[in-house]
């Protein structure tokens, strides 16, 4: 449900989904306010398969519910059933090394069944402060080994609205997978990012972005088969650790409606790989650096 495979083929892919939803509203005024449930049913076939008529590659039965509470607040609740077949396109370059020295192909076990607990909670629109939280816990996908893993994945969300002028947006996204076999850590990922909006005048804007995405992953190896170590294109798929920090700037000038000026500019810097330190901490080298400028002018005749 939150991890992602080792790369992308959406055009090869076919989704189907139904969602029913219902609502209940009480008196205004009431500790429950409204009650909604959901149940999402979504199907994703390969195309020739659907064009066949075969099995769908990845089933989804979600089941939620949220309560909406006096004064603003949102309580939700989630349980998730999915099962997810395996794709040998997206495995392709993958290859098992045996103790000989051999390789051998991946096949990967049929089929990943899960099940996931989901959690979410949103503050009500403070005049100065909001904030939501979701949770996401259980057993889903390790993409990484194409094995089943216990999960968790949490995402916080704030917004601060310093004065009428400045607003504050930050985020935390953090999601790590734990081989079921021996609870090892397979990966992790975390990305905070902050927006700073500030409005001078009404005719000057400006916006700062920054993010920050760290990742991780253990050796990988056969998990659910022979427990062989896995190359992947032709290379051992030994553990590392990566990191790149983003910022992004942009500045408006709007003299008159119609008639706007942008000027922008954004960096990236990336960890230096380093095999030797494995999960240690690299340092950041800038690696790209952009700017641009716009300017737009409405003629009145």
């Amino acid at each position: 449900m939150v991890s992602s495979p080792p790369c992308t083929a959406a055009f090869r892919l076919i989704d189907v989904s139904y969602h029913w939803t219902a609502t209940w509203f009480a008196v205004p005024g009431s500790k429950l306010e409204t009650l909604t449930g959901d149940i999402l049913l979504d199907d994703t076939w390969q195309y020739s398969h659907f064009i066949r008529r075969g099995d769908a590659q990845d089933k989804k039965l979600h089941f939620s519910g949220n309560a909406g509470l006096r004064g603003g607040w949102n309580v939700g609740l989630g349980f998730y059933v999915e099962t997810f077949g395996f794709d040998h396109g997206l495995y392709r370059n993958y290859r098992i090394l045996a103790p000989t020295g051999d390789t051998l192909p991946f096949v990967g076990t049929p089929r990943i069944t899960n099940h996931d607990y989901v959690f979410t909670l949103v503050t009500p629109q403070w005049s100065k402060f909001s904030a939501n939280l979701l949770y996401v816990g259980g057993q889903d996908e390790n993409f990484f080994e194409w094995a089943q893993a216990n999960i968790d994945y949490v995402q916080l969300g704030l917004s601060i609205r310093a004065s009428d002028r400045a607003r504050i947006d930050g985020s935390v996204a953090y999601s790590d997978y734990w081989r079921r076999s021996d609870h090892s850590l397979v990966g992790r990922n975390m990305i905070p990012r902050v927006k700073l909006e500030y409005q001078f005048t009404r005719a000057i804007f400006m916006r700062l972005v920054g993010e920050y995405d760290l990742s991780e992953n253990d050796d990988l190896r056969d998990e659910t088969r022979t427990n062989y170590p896995l190359l992947i294109g032709g290379q051992l798929a030994t553990a590392t650790r990566a990191r790149s920090l983003h910022g992004d700037y942009l500045f408006s000038y709007q003299p008159t409606p119609g008639t706007v000026f942008f000027a922008g500019y954004g960096s990236q810097a990336d960890g230096i790989p380093d095999e030797t330190q494995r999960f240690n901490w690299q340092p950041l080298r800038r690696t790209s650096d952009y700017f641009f400028v716009k300017y737009s002018y409405l003629l009145r005749l």
